[in-house]
């Protein structure tokens, strides 16, 4: 049963049956139905003649009309006069003509008795072996009483020869249309089918991990199309890998790097410091900030796959935005120890709506990262801001080494840093390396507008932008529902 599901039999088999039909058809209307037609058109000539003559009845020159259409038509016309006998004959249909005669008088009262004037009769020429078609009417006067009849006679089937001509030609053009088809179909079906078997072979390679497969072009646009869409999924897919490799190996790097700290001080404290306190002490600070450092990682890992398969739910809450922002930089204090500085610029009772503690995380890992990558000056900026339109726009300064414009769309990546060496991916030098992908997640999901700012050598401003909340009963909606990334200036990049 798979041999009739293949493209090419399927198009083969297509072909031929077309082609089938398009015999059939020719045959039944070219030969079965010729004598049909023949009939048909042999009736319009006559009824045609009939007309023309009763139209120049009148005039001096019936006569030549009379002539001109036997002629035309290769047909027998008779003008019988009944008052005087009188019979005038053009004959150029050839052959025995006694059929004008054979029971014209009962041909001529059925005329008479006709509805509408006019008799078709048919009847048989045994002498030339054919079937006659006579048409008889009236001329002038009335049924009853008319000037003259007219009687026409044509042959109906002088096709014999001709018919058996017709057949035994399609016979042998049928023959050779066949044969050609079945070459032309198997040709087009195998170059039909032929690119889609190779695009088959080439994604065939894709679970064996082998992306870079050169498919090629080809010469229908749809083929070409689905081959380079196969192309760019390959490559696309080829990133994703590579994306996946990475990160395997940047998480082992993260728990191996904690949980071999973890084991080397706990040895330590086992065989050299145990007995001494303040070794001791400072032995399991060091434990302690490797498994603090090992959690943040895992929840992480956890909050960021919760957030990208939507299965977080979100708690709404209307809340003063100011306030809770002196909260989440409250635990940076510590940095202070470190000589960094979190300058706050916040203006007072901005309130929103939103999921508080994961906007709690956003501000916290957009600090976190503008506190990672702080320039000489050890200064993060942070702006709470009213704008234009009901919108606040929260903003993180810092003015460390900055992110080239062709990096800058790549951020918000999991574990993507930029290295200055080879421009690929690297391991983020701080924390889980995750966290503005848990950024985008978040900001995604309350549909607001986010973005970064950066020059190189210069520093970055992380931002993202929110309703105010209103006691209106018509609250504003987002300035935008999708992230944009820009470079030194604002740029919409969906």
């Amino acid at each position: 049963m798979n041999f009739f599901r293949s493209i090419r039999i399927r198009a083969w088999l297509l072909f031929e049956i077309v082609v089938l039909a398009m015999l059939a058809f020719t045959y039944f209307f070219l030969i079965a139905m010729f004598p049909n037609f023949y009939e048909w058109m042999k009736t319009y000539e006559i009824s045609d003649a009939l007309v023309e003559i009763r139209a120049n009845w009148n005039n001096d020159n019936i006569g030549r009309v009379i002539k001109t259409q036997a002629t035309k038509k290769k047909m027998y016309i008779e003008i019988y006069f009944p008052g005087t006998g009188y019979v005038h004959t053009e004959d150029k249909l050839g052959g025995s003509l006694s059929f004008a005669i054979i029971g014209k008088e009962s041909f001529l009262r059925e005329v008479s008795k006709s509805d509408n004037g006019i008799v078709y009769k048919r009847f048989r020429d045994d002498q030339e072996d054919n079937s006659i078609l006579m048409a008889g009417s009236y001329i002038g006067g009335t049924k009853t009483n008319p000037e003259a009849y007219i009687i026409i006679c044509n042959y109906l089937q002088p096709i014999g020869t001709t018919v058996s001509i017709f057949t035994h030609q399609f016979y042998f053009v049928g023959i050779i249309m066949m044969v050609l088809t079945v070459f032309m179909s198997m040709l087009f079906a195998s170059k039909l089918s032929e690119p889609i078997i190779r695009i088959n072979k080439s994604a065939k390679e894709l679970p064996r991990g082998i992306f870079n497969v050169e498919i090629g072009n080809h010469d229908y646009e749809e083929i070409k199309q689905l081959a380079g869409t196969l192309t760019s999924a390959s490559k696309e897919i080829a990133k994703s890998d590579d994306l996946r490799r990475e990160l395997m190996a940047n998480i082992s790097h993260d728990l191996r790097t904690p949980l071999t700290m973890i084991k080397a001080y706990a040895e330590m404290i086992r065989d050299i410091s145990g007995d001494n306190p303040e070794k001791r002490e400072r032995h399991l600070k060091v434990i302690i900030d490797e498994t603090d450092r090992l959690s943040s990682l895992v929840t992480d890992i956890l909050d960021l796959s919760k957030l990208q398969a939507g299965v977080t739910e979100m708690n709404l809450e209307t809340f003063n935005f100011s306030d809770r922002l002196s909260g989440v930089i409250s635990r940076f204090d510590i940095m202070k120890e470190n000589g960094i500085i979190i300058d706050l610029h916040a203006e007072d009772n901005i309130v929103i709506t939103a999921d508080i503690t994961k906007l709690e995380q956003v501000v916290y890992n957009l600090i976190n990262n503008a506190v990672t990558y702080v320039g000489s000056d050890n200064t993060v900026i942070v702006r709470l801001i009213r704008k234009d339109g009901g919108i606040v726009r929260f903003e993180v300064v810092d003015h460390g080494e900055g992110i080239s414009a062709e990096n800058l769309p790549y951020i918000w990546d999991r574990y993507y840093k930029v290295s200055e060496q080879n421009s690929t991916h690297k391991r983020a030098k701080m924390g889980s390396g995750i966290g503005l992908a848990i950024v985008k997640s978040v900001l995604e999901q309350h549909g607001f507008a986010y973005g970064a700012q950066s020059s190189e050598g210069v520093g970055s401003t992380f931002w993202f932008e929110a309703p105010e909340y209103s006691n209106t009963p018509e609250e504003p909606k987002p300035a935008h529902s999708k992230r944009f990334i820009t470079d030194k200036s604002t740029k919409n990049k969906s």
